[in-house]
């Protein structure tokens, strides 16, 4: 079934383009808060007034792309591609605007969005997932290193979701994957995902 195809987005972006921005900051003042959105708890109350994130110098690069690769476990997209995702996920995802300062300190766009998809969505075959146990705690995961989805427990996946057990992802559905493409958003990378039939 066409609609049993699912996609894991990568947050780094293009690895092979250092004039791209990418960034290794979080937003300014609160980030002992970044937790919250590598696993899917609301930010916006804890949000300052005036929401910035700034470049640093470890990564040169300012070419501003659909997406903006970052190492905070972000999903930062323009306006235009969260309006896309908002007319998939009308509920569910929190939609985040901030201000993008260059390394000098200077504005250099506020067309972004922090796109946070709230909780988790339980479809991972943990018998067919490659996952790296906790021996000192029986059965609980410590990191999920390749995951494989049970194919009789996504009927009802939404479009963008983060996979139970792993909430660092980002997993899009086939037709938002699709409409990505077919607007032609840059620097996104993707790879598709394992299904199983489950026990």
């Amino acid at each position: 079934m066409e609609m049993m195809r699912f996609f894991m987005l990568g947050i780094l972006g293009d690895p092979n383009d250092d004039s791209l921005c990418v960034l290794d900051n979080f937003i300014e003042g609160i980030a002992p808060h970044s937790w919250r959105v590598m696993r899917g708890a609301p930010l916006a109350p804890h949000l300052p007034k005036d929401p910035r994130i700034y470049m640093d110098d470890d990564h040169p690069g300012i070419k501003l792309s659909s997406f903006i690769g970052n190492t905070s476990g972000m999903l930062i997209g323009t306006s235009e591609l969260k309006a896309v995702v908002e007319t998939y996920c009308p509920q569910g995802v929190e939609y985040i605007p901030f201000t993008l300062y260059d390394h000098r300190k200077r504005i250099h766009s506020r067309d972004y969005f922090i796109i946070n998809p709230l909780g988790t969505f339980d479809c991972l075959d943990t018998r067919a997932s490659d996952i790296l146990w906790d021996d000192e705690n029986p059965g609980t995961i410590l990191r999920v290193r390749e995951p494989v989805l049970e194919r009789n427990k996504l009927k009802d996946a939404p479009p963008l979701f983060r996979i139970a057990h792993d909430p660092a992802s980002y997993v899009l559905r086939v037709d938002l994957a699709r409409e990505f493409k077919n607007r032609k958003f840059t620097n996104i990378w993707w790879t598709e995902l394992t299904l199983s039939e489950g026990e």
